[in-house]
């Protein structure tokens, strides 16, 4: 048995504002088996961190990534090679934890478990599942086409990072095609998106025969369904059909706010933050298809940010169950950026202890939502007490206090998961 102890820290424990000041951390293994204020013997720990009475947090969990869309460009292949470092890099800025969102992810977490990479925990939807014409209906062009049932002239649908289903029948075996793969929860898209070329925003997608079949599947299956959407009119008709995660709702209103309030089991991902500064091309440089594609997108954006401050009003006057997330994906050097960087917003929209909350104690809420799916049972995530993962960081600064300190990355000293340390400037 291995034993750690850390000493001398004023732990947060992801539920509590209050510290538990001076305390110190037993660890056996890799989960944690106590916490104690007052006096402890120092003998047989095999290891003794010294905490220097800085604040030490539960490991962060970003509930909202694409790990496998990290920039590689049109090659699957090379996109799945670089989810290697994506995966490292994040867990380098303090998420010991990550729920992704749609993507190739088994390889990679089955390799982060087993210790042959370094990575966060994975909570994987494998492929996101997607009507014809819809958000995940990831076509380069109008000219690729079905060639026959799962086969298309598009590499990117053919790696089965996204999965077309119309219809019940095809939306039940989409599910079940994930959960036999591993997903822990699966993901759908009910509306239309920013990042894709050819549905509106205002899309609804996916009938409610079909949202409700997804979700009937998956709750078959002992978990839940992660829905991206940005409507009001998406977000009643996934929560009527028994959708459990609602990812995005930038565009919710007051109805479909109170909605949600109203029914059980029910978390919101209000991220990513429209209103962070993004790098801009200069558009003299850029081929007149790529130069129209970019002005689509950025006016998608705009229209979905401008709704943004009326949906943070209603998920706090509804004081809706939120999750940090980020939607992180793309180029690791602007996600290196921004994944932290997001506390910032978060703060703005929706407080200091929301915020914090979001990134620490409500995930082990939301994890209880996949049950016997649940790819991590032997430990707590997100909450630092007995019987936790001893997924651990370690803080100069008082995050309850502003949760901004987490923005930087300067300020986590100290990077733990599951007992092992991958960062140490203490």
């Amino acid at each position: 048995m291995s034993r750690k102890l850390i000493i001398n820290a004023n732990v947060f424990d992801g539920r509590h504002p209050e510290l538990k000041e001076n305390a110190k951390i037993v660890i056996e293994n890799n989960l944690v088996k106590e916490i104690v204020q007052g006096d402890i013997s120092t003998e047989n720990f095999d290891e003794i961190i010294d905490a220097k009475n800085l604040t030490v947090i539960p490991g962060l969990t970003d509930a909202h990534v694409h790990v496998s869309h990290s920039g590689g460009g049109p090659s699957p292949d090379e996109n799945i090679v670089r989810s290697v470092r994506f995966a490292k890099d994040m867990l380098l800025r303090g998420f010991t934890t990550v729920r992704d969102a749609g993507g190739i992810t088994y390889g990679l977490k089955v390799n982060i478990d087993n210790g042959y990479l370094d990575g966060p925990r994975i909570y994987p939807s494998n492929a996101y599942i997607s009507q014809t014409s819809g958000h995940g209906d990831i076509r380069e062009s109008r000219a690729a086409r079905r060639i026959t049932d799962g086969i298309y002239s598009s590499p990117g649908l053919n790696s089965r990072a996204s999965l077309i289903a119309d219809g019940v029948p095809e939306v039940l075996r989409a599910v079940r095609e994930n959960l036999f793969l591993g997903a822990s929860q699966i993901k759908i898209m009910a509306g239309g998106g920013c990042s894709s070329n050819y549905d509106p925003i205002q899309t609804v997608q996916f009938t409610f025969e079909e949202m409700k079949a997804a979700a009937d599947a998956a709750a078959d299956y002992g978990t839940y369904v992660m829905a991206h959407l940005y409507t009001s009119k998406s977000i009643q008709r996934a929560a009527r059909a028994g959708i459990k995660s609602f990812e995005h709702t930038n565009l919710m209103d007051d109805e479909a706010a109170e909605l949600l309030a109203s029914l059980p089991d029910i978390w919101v991902m209000p991220g990513p933050q429209f209103s962070r500064q993004r790098p801009q091309p200069d558009l003299s440089t850029l081929a007149d298809a790529e130069r129209e594609r970019f002005l689509k997108l950025k006016q998608k954006g705009e229209f979905v940010s401008a709704g943004e401050a009326k949906a943070t009003e209603a998920i706090n006057k509804y004081n809706l169950n939120i999750v940090f997330g980020t939607d992180s994906f793309g180029d690791p050097d602007l996600v290196d950026k921004y994944q932290l960087e997001d506390f910032i917003y978060f703060k703005k929209r929706f407080g200091n202890w929301k915020t914090l909350l979001a990134a620490t104690g409500n995930i082990n809420e939301l994890i209880k939502l996949t049950t016997y799916q649940n790819p991590y049972p032997d430990g707590k995530i997100g909450v630092l007490e007995e019987g936790s993962y001893a997924d651990i960081l370690v803080i100069d600064g008082n995050p309850v206090e502003d949760v901004s300190v987490l923005a930087d990355r300067n300020n986590i000293k100290l990077i733990m998961k599951d007992a092992k340390i991958y960062k140490n400037t203490l």
